[in-house]
């Protein structure tokens, strides 16, 4: 691959559509070279980078690399989000100068396009920290070379990069996670392709976009999961491809995709640590379980006290080294694998160990149970809890027979699994699980609910 731009499709003068007017590549990077000549005159070394609208994200990210700073990309582009991530920070550049009065700040639009409309690539040893808020809620930094994110692009260049041609790209995640940054931002602008610098809230917006002619879809389970009526989305045919990543997507909505649109969604699964690491698309229910690692990602499995944990290696992992995941996992004979849940969901209970992942599945195994997810609740005798997703019947269950009597039912169920003592002792019906954006449970949240009795 080339280490420069990859422009599959030099001929595509259109960077960026916006639903005003277009943004050529020529002004893009006008506007790129006139940023980083401001910032050459700029004391600031570590840079906050909030905006709203995409593009001007993308050409913030390149001037600062350009111009070797440090990129903090807090987890959500507001001033509160900046300030609880815990990120040290000299000055913000941003489309929203109101929301940061006490902050030395440059805003995004106010130096003037440069009169050069030269494409240059960062250095590669240029760091981006991400602060993520986590599925805990936790934040935490994590630190990324910018040669990192170029090596992912042309990863995902290689593996379906022939299948996409000079579609536009339309997503429905923000373009501050890695995932959104990278399938809806930086893949389309070195690949030669175009991308919509709106995010798509409904499917509505995404057959809107459709006009424009063929589209990819970047989204996510929690958007995914939500489309009861596929025919508001695009023609099938109009589609070249539609990825989801942040979290598994469930069954039902993979096959309904499948079923009702005639077009299954490729999950990408990885993390902001070590990037894309495998992927799947829906082909029935028996090889559902299965992971393909990635063109160039390697694994492997080390045996801990929870159970083998997966490692991965690639060129999106820091200096190309081994990391772990957070998952457990079985790999098959020919290469692919099994998630079989966190690693940290493995718990001493009882002076017994006990995967809560794996609790979990044989939950979701009963006809009523739509989704769930089992916790540790600490306190003067630990015990654990569920908080389940119903489906109809078991709604219809639950508002004629009481919340005792499908407690009691479930807990019958676990027990062809489990010993007495290892089941759930407290439960919670909910509509559905508390996910963040990227469609991950925020399990924080979680904890929450049981704070009050029952």
């Amino acid at each position: 691959m080339n280490a420069q731009f990859l422009n599959k499709n030099p001929n595509n003068e259109v960077l960026a559509v916006h639903a005003s007017r277009d943004l050529d590549r020529a002004a893009f990077w006008r506007r790129v070279n006139g940023l980083s000549d401001a910032l050459a005159g700029h004391p600031a070394r570590r840079w906050a980078l909030i905006c709203e609208d995409s593009s001007w994200f993308a050409a913030g990210l390149f001037a600062l690399a350009n111009s070797r700073r440090v990129i903090v990309v807090p987890p959500a582009p507001q001033a509160g989000s900046l300030s609880a991530s815990g990120a040290q920070i000299d000055a913000v550049l941003s489309d929203r100068p109101e929301w940061f009065p006490n902050i030395d700040l440059m805003a995004i639009s106010e130096p003037k396009a440069s009169a050069s409309t030269e494409m240059r690539m960062p250095e590669d040893m240029v760091r981006i920290e991400f602060h993520t808020s986590g599925s805990t809620g936790t934040p935490k930094c994590v630190p990324k070379a910018f040669a990192q994110l170029r090596r992912e692009v042309e990863t995902l260049e290689t593996q379906w990069g022939g299948m996409l041609g000079n579609a536009l790209t339309v997503g429905t995640v923000p373009h501050y996670h890695l995932y959104g940054l990278l399938f809806r931002i930086l893949w389309p602008i070195l690949c030669g392709r175009p991308f919509l610098t709106s995010v798509c809230l409904h499917p509505a917006s995404l057959h809107a976009a459709a006009k424009y002619g063929r589209c990819v879809i970047i989204s996510s389970p929690a958007f995914l999961s939500r489309i009861d009526d596929t025919s508001a989305l695009p023609p099938a045919s109009q589609v070249a491809a539609v990825f989801s990543s942040g979290a598994p997507l469930p069954d039902e909505a993979a096959e309904k995709l499948v079923a009702g649109w005639g077009r299954a969604a490729i999950e990408v699964y990885g993390s902001t640590e070590t990037g894309g690491v495998a992927w799947r698309a829906w082909s029935g229910p028996r090889e559902r379980t299965l992971w393909q690692p990635i063109q160039g990602v390697d694994i492997a499995l080390r045996e801990e006290s929870a159970g083998s944990r997966l490692w991965v290696r690639s060129g999106s992992t820091w200096q190309g080294e081994w990391m772990p995941t957070g998952d457990l996992a079985r790999c098959d004979d020919n290469g692919r694998f099994v998630l079989l849940g966190r690693a940290d969901d493995v718990v001493k209970f009882a002076d017994k160990r006990i995967s809560l992942g794996e609790m979990r599945t044989h939950l979701m195994a009963h006809e009523w149970v739509r989704d769930a997810r089992l916790l540790l609740i600490q306190g003067r005798r630990p015990l654990i809890g569920a908080v389940v997703v119903l489906d109809a019947h078991g709604r219809a269950a639950l508002a004629e027979s009481g919340r005792l009597a499908v407690c009691k039912i479930l807990c019958s169920w676990l027990r062809n699994n489990y010993e007495p003592v290892m089941i759930p002792r407290k439960w919670r019906f909910i509509d559905a699980l508390p996910d963040t954006d990227m469609g991950k449970v925020e399990y924080q949240r979680l904890q929450q609910l049981f704070d009050q009795q029952p």
